[in-house]
């Protein structure tokens, strides 16, 4: 990491160390949004299936955060973030500093109305399929950005809602030029092919049929059909690339083997897993196993 990235990260994490003093995280069941709201822990904890109903940003502040999405693990530390999309549901383990004994985070819960609202005002943006915990790029104007927003979220200023807001707006517009939050005009209704593979990804071995999908998504069957038809995707091709890309991450892993990519993907069969995979990737798992396995020169 370069020196200038280091002393944006030490600015960005000293600017906002007062913020995330306690533990404020019962904040979260506040029905204001947008809000600030810290996480503090003095011990290793894990915390399985987190979701939230809307995207937010995620600030290290002290240690260390693993995040599992599905099958893809990433890990942070103080001075990095990422944006957590609504509706994702992830396992994360907060690691204390070795040092301090002490785990520190900020959330950034945006709110619905303010992503529609940049969606609006900055149509040019609105993408989708952005990969999950993209990496966010802590620029000068990024970190400046992200602390006045902070410290107007955390009240500590006598602010107007209006104040308050376009701080937040410049967060998202600034995500959003870098890729790392999608904006969609109608985040209500956000993308169906989003939605199911935020559902679908955390639980591979599921064997997930349309009735299930659609019950957790609250439509019907012929709904959920319709609505994935209008966006060129079907639910068997969804899961089929969940499953093929997962089973790549995992057979990436040096520990791992084919046997546990065939049975975190929920496949019965080894043969149908190793034709899917080559239809996927022009080789077998066995290949793209060893190759792994290899020793780096």
């Amino acid at each position: 990491m370069r020196d200038s990235d280091k002393t944006l990260r030490r600015r960005l994490v000293d600017a906002l160390r007062p913020l995330a003093e306690r533990d404020t995280r019962l904040m979260l069941e506040n029905e204001d949004p947008p809000f600030i709201s810290a996480f503090v822990a003095r011990h290793r904890e894990t915390i399985s299936e987190l979701s939230m109903p809307a995207a937010g940003l995620v600030i290290v502040i002290e240690g260390r955060k693993e995040v599992l999405w599905g099958a893809k693990r990433d890990i942070y530390h103080a001075g990095d973030a990422f944006v957590l999309p609504a509706g994702a549901e992830i396992d994360v383990v907060n690691e204390p500093d070795a040092d301090t004994g002490v785990y520190r985070a900020l959330f950034v819960r945006f709110s619905r109305t303010l992503v529609i609202e940049a969606a609006r005002l900055w149509p040019q943006l609105t993408k989708r399929d952005i990969p999950l915990g993209s990496p966010i790029t802590i620029s000068p104007t990024l970190c400046s950005a992200i602390i006045h927003s902070g410290e107007a979220l955390a009240g500590t200023l006598d602010l107007s809602r209006r104040v308050v807001d376009h701080r937040v707006l410049e967060v998202l517009l600034i995500l959003a030029e870098q890729g790392a939050l999608p904006l969609m005009p109608k985040y209500v209704d956000r993308s169906v092919t989003e939605a199911v593979r935020l559902l679908i990804r955390h639980r591979l071995d599921h064997a997930w049929s349309t009735a299930a999908v659609a019950a957790s998504l609250s439509m019907s069957e012929a709904t959920l059909r319709r609505r994935l038809r209008d966006e060129n995707h079907s639910l068997r091709a969804l899961l089929l690339t969940e499953r093929m890309h997962a089973a790549y991450l995992i057979l990436s892993d040096r520990d791992a083997d084919v046997a546990d990519a065939i049975a975190a993907t929920g496949y019965a069969s080894r043969s149908h897993f190793s034709r899917h995979f080559q239809d996927a990737f022009g080789q077998a798992p066995s290949t793209v196993r060893r190759a792994r396995k290899k020793p780096l020169a």
